[in-house]
């Protein structure tokens, strides 16, 4: 065999070799692991109306607040495939969504136990209610919608093991991207149907429970 065949025949194998290392091998599926806060409620009877939360309120009697969050983190998993090459996937998605906490306002002119009172805490209660079932109602398609977009993710090379924050980071901030358009349609429905009871018919109707307002 001359040098020059040999030579060409060493090339070929070293191209091979490359090539299979050129592509990260099957690294399985990322793991969810998802949890959902349906908040605790919290009564605030020691504020006026003036001085709720947000934008500046003078008629207003109760005042639900409370803000959908999620929180995701992840970890990677690390596979080399050359002398300098490593192949990054997330092995693990942690996600908690929902409500940290539901603070119910009642204006403090209406002392706990009055009639006035039990029918505003009645009608924030609702309130409440709406964004707990609604999460509920929605909490399978949220945790369907987040396992869809882990299973996109595909396993990236790279140069360093010191770039697996950074690879997490990015495959992370993907999936909330792919999530995210559901997240913003159950806060929308969230909003609409807490609309339903938030209307002068609604109003006038509660008024005539009691004696006086």
């Amino acid at each position: 065999m001359g040098d020059k065949y040999k030579l060409f025949l060493w090339v070929v194998i070293l191209f091979l070799s490359m090539s299979v290392h050129a592509q990260c091998p099957d690294m399985g599926k990322p793991k969810l692991d998802i949890t959902f806060k349906y908040g605790k409620i919290f009564y605030v009877n020691d504020k006026s109306s003036k001085d709720f939360p947000g934008e500046p309120y003078s008629s207003v009697m109760g005042l639900t607040v409370t803000n959908l969050k999620n929180t995701v983190s992840g970890s990677v998993k690390v596979q080399q495939i050359g002398r300098d090459s490593y192949c990054f996937l997330l092995s693990k998605l942690n996600v908690e969504i929902g409500f940290p906490r539901i603070d119910i306002y009642i204006d403090k002119k209406y002392r706990p136990g009055s009639c006035n009172y039990k029918v505003i805490k009645e009608h924030e209660n609702y309130h409440a209610r709406v964004h707990q079932e609604g999460l509920k109602f929605f909490s399978k398609k949220i945790e369907k919608a987040y396992q869809i977009a882990l299973n996109k993710l595909r396993p990236v090379e790279f140069q360093s093991e010191q770039g697996a924050q950074q690879i997490s980071l990015q495959m992370i901030k993907q999936v909330e991207q792919d999530v995210q358009p559901l997240l913003d349609y159950v806060q929308k429905r969230l909003t609409e149907e807490n609309l339903v009871i938030d209307t002068n018919s609604s109003y006038e109707a509660e008024s005539k429970r009691c004696p006086e307002w």
